[in-house]
């Protein structure tokens, strides 16, 4: 899993685009009080910047339903921070891991037992992942 990703659309600030992305890719509804720039990484292609926020939902109980656009993200799901905490260590292991024969041989050897990983350090969706961490 990582963090979500959109554009911005021309004319469109930072927050709006954050709070219109999520809800294209997981419909969820964000407080656009709540939105937080955290950082900025470049991106491959030229002239371009990703830029890091966190939010918070509008849900009452700070857990919104996740509904996913198939057309745009595979898969979302709401973790809990000690689980996400035990797939930073774990993914700082056994270091980048972009095949899925390195993580069966892990498991194998008894190195690796969970079923989560995150980001590597250095990009910008781990630096998201450790700020939340951090909080």
């Amino acid at each position: 899993y990582t963090a979500l990703a959109g554009f911005v659309e021309p004319g469109e600030n930072m927050e709006t685009a954050v709070a219109r992305e999520v809800h294209e890719e997981v419909g969820v509804n964000v407080n656009h009080q709540s939105i937080n720039y955290i950082s900025s990484q470049a991106w491959p292609f030229p002239q371009s910047c990703m830029i890091g926020f966190h939010a918070k939902t509008n849900a009452a109980d700070g857990l919104a339903s996740i509904n996913i656009d198939p057309k745009e993200i595979v898969d979302a799901r709401w973790f809990e921070k000690e689980d996400v905490y035990l797939a930073a260590r774990d993914t700082d292991m056994m270091g980048a891991v972009l095949d899925r024969q390195v993580v069966e041989a892990q498991q194998a050897n008894g190195n690796w037992t969970g079923s989560l990983l995150v980001p590597s350090k250095g990009v910008l969706a781990r630096t998201l992942v450790d700020h939340w961490l951090e909080e």
